[in-house]
């Protein structure tokens, strides 16, 4: 949440199909980038890295346990990761 602005929903919801496109991902990042306080470049891409390990991420960009979009989840500062045995973004909530 960023001056009363808060975060579109993160999740792409329940859909028969769960293909996005990287254009799809990068727009919505896009235009989230403005409207939400973000993490650094290196928190990113350490939060990106944990999701790719792990066993819940669906066709590389959706979260099993959320249903977010782990490019968009992971840029926010509010988010963290849901992972059942807790999150596996420790230590990068910071800015």
């Amino acid at each position: 949440m960023m001056d009363g602005i808060t975060a579109p929903n993160t999740c792409k919801g329940c859909e028969r199909d769960i293909a996005i496109s990287e254009e799809q991902i990068t727009r919505i990042i896009n235009n989230m980038r403005p409207r939400m306080e973000c993490v650094t470049d290196d928190v990113y891409e350490t939060r990106l890295l944990a999701c790719s390990q792990c066993d819940e991420l669906m066709g590389g960009h959706t979260c099993r346990i959320s249903g977010s979009i782990v490019r968009v989840r992971a840029l926010a500062v509010n988010q963290n990761c849901p992972g059942y045995s807790g999150s596996r973004w420790h230590g990068t909530s910071l800015k």
